[in-house]
């Protein structure tokens, strides 16, 4: 009988373990039979008790089941292992081209390449061949290097110097064997010098070396195929290795702007767009404006947060996604926070000199108190009122100078002004809105933007006049070596002598 309870746990525990596993070795089997045993012994109903009556089969599957352990044994991919000895713990080893850290690593069987790079030492290298279940001990030599470069990675090869910051520069990350020098030139295709730069010294394992499309007297090249040479020099300016070589394509087409909020038709706010993000790239941006003055509102009455997300779909369409929260914290009138999600959809018409698109945008709102629902706190820059709009943004662009226009048709279910109490709300109401303003390069990474804007009555209740308050938007944006971009803002409403209001605020983006 003893043995008959063995093979029933034994099977019962194959059976609970078997759906979703793997086949198992021998051992396995052995070690899970080993430990349904010990388990069925240590409880009541054990081996001791078994000889007795087993008429009550409920009482005898109870104490076996619950005394029983299934255990579930997954099979794990085929490797090798690879220790490293003589390295300093924590030191970067690239395996297949991918950083990892450590001294062990465990590999799929095959051929591996393994680099080791230390500042200060020759690189280490070796190529290995990793085999199942097997363990390959490798002595890492470390040899102090003489002073060379290693290699160089380039970004940005194709850029238009138009293009604020890091997008209008050409990038070449130089990685070095030791503290040294290197130098860098420009030519043409045909060798004709462009530009020399002053000597780099170079005092950590790589420097980036950026060209922002000049010549040696400032002015921009003309589109076009350009190399960048980079050489290492010894301590008396004297070449030294091979000179790096790498083409980059100076071009005057693509612009690229970090969008950080607003209608969904513009830049940060105020800078109505007609480009579209160049194909496979997208753009993250984050910015929080606070009420700042007005007659009858203190400081801080209405916080803003915007939050969106700008992503190309391909080389003529784009959409742009933004998530806005306001909190009235301090409103003398009656207080509302809501939550605004805003969608967008915008495609190229033509690119050039002057430029133009057409987008759709669609907006909810939600108000955590129904009862003061339909109060908009700012009617143009903050609002985005719920329901469609079709906006043409236009633009012209003029050396530093850029000209914006961007008409738009709105339909909502209610008008901006809408506590005038001339037509009862909620109702359907469509005006249509136009903002006007110039941005201008101040340095490459620094622009400054202008705008002002008007809505019109609602055009279908049979009037066609503008409407107050007008709209003034101010934007300051610097653009680093990164693809990071900072914005401050200024909006201001005016509605009359006695009837205004100022916000400001800022911003942070980040391009992919």
């Amino acid at each position: 009988m003893n043995l008959s309870l063995c093979g029933a746990l034994v099977l019962g525990s194959c059976a609970t373990s078997s759906g979703g596993t793997y086949s198992r070795s021998v051992q396995a089997d052995e070690a899970a039979a080993r430990t349904s045993r010990s388990a069925k012994e240590a409880s009541p109903g054990g081996s001791g008790g078994a000889t007795g009556s087993t008429s009550n089969d409920s009482s005898f599957w109870s104490s076996t089941t619950s005394a029983s352990t299934a255990i579930i044994i997954t099979e794990t991919p085929p490797h090798g292992t690879v220790k490293l000895l003589g390295l300093p713990f924590g030191t970067p080893v690239l395996v297949d081209g991918q950083y990892n850290s450590g001294n062990s690593f465990e590999l799929s069987p095959g051929k591996h390449y393994i680099e080791v790079r230390v500042f200060g030492f020759e690189v280490w290298e070796e190529t290995i061949q990793v085999d199942e279940n097997k363990t390959i001990l490798l002595q890492v030599q470390l040899v102090p290097a003489q002073f060379h470069i290693i290699d160089v990675v380039a970004k940005n090869v194709s850029f238009n110097p138009d293009n604020p910051g890091f997008f209008g520069k050409a990038l070449l990350t130089v990685n070095v064997s030791t503290p040294g020098t290197i130098q860098c030139r420009v030519v043409e295709s045909s060798n004709r010098p462009v530009k020399t730069f002053k000597p780099i010294n170079v005092d950590k394992a790589s420097v980036n070396v950026f060209w922002d499309g000049c010549d040696e007297q400032g002015q921009v090249c003309s589109p076009g195929t350009f190399t960048l040479l980079i050489q290492a020099l010894n301590e008396r300016g004297e070449a030294i290795g091979s000179e790096f070589r790498q083409d980059v394509f100076l071009n005057h087409s693509t612009l690229r702007r970090t969008w950080l909020g607003g209608s969904g038709f513009s830049g940060p706010f105020f800078v109505p767009d007609a480009q579209i993000l160049p194909e496979q790239t997208w753009v993250l941006g984050t910015a929080l404006v606070s009420h700042l003055a007005s007659p009858d509102e203190p400081v801080a009455s209405t916080l803003v947060s915007l939050n969106s997300m700008r992503l190309s779909l391909n080389e003529y369409s784009e959409f742009s996604f933004l998530l806005s929260a306001v909190l009235r914290p301090r409103a003398t009138d009656t207080s509302t926070n809501w939550a605004g999600f805003t969608g967008s959809w915008k495609l190229r018409l033509f690119e050039g000199p002057l430029s133009a698109a057409v987008g759709i945008r669609g907006t909810f709102r939600s108000f955590n108190e129904e009862s003061t629902a339909y109060y908009p706190p700012a009617w143009d820059g903050l609002a985005n009122f719920d329901g469609l709009s079709l906006s043409l943004p236009l633009e012209y662009r003029d050396g530093p100078l850029r000209l914006f226009a961007a008409p738009e048709l709105q339909v909502s279910n209610f008008y901006p002004y809408w506590t005038d109490n001339r037509w009862p709300t909620p109702d359907l109401f469509v005006w249509s809105t136009l903002r006007l303003g110039l941005e201008t390069r101040f340095t490459n990474p620094l622009r400054f933007a202008l705008s002002a804007a008007l809505k019109s009555e609602p055009l279908n209740k049979g009037l066609l006049a503008l409407q107050l308050p007008l709209s003034l938007g101010a934007e300051l944006s610097l653009y680093t070596n990164s693809p990071v971009s900072f914005t401050a803002y200024a909006l201001g409403e005016a509605g009359g002598p006695y009837s205004y209001a100022v916000y400001g605020g800022i911003g942070i983006g980040v391009q992919f």
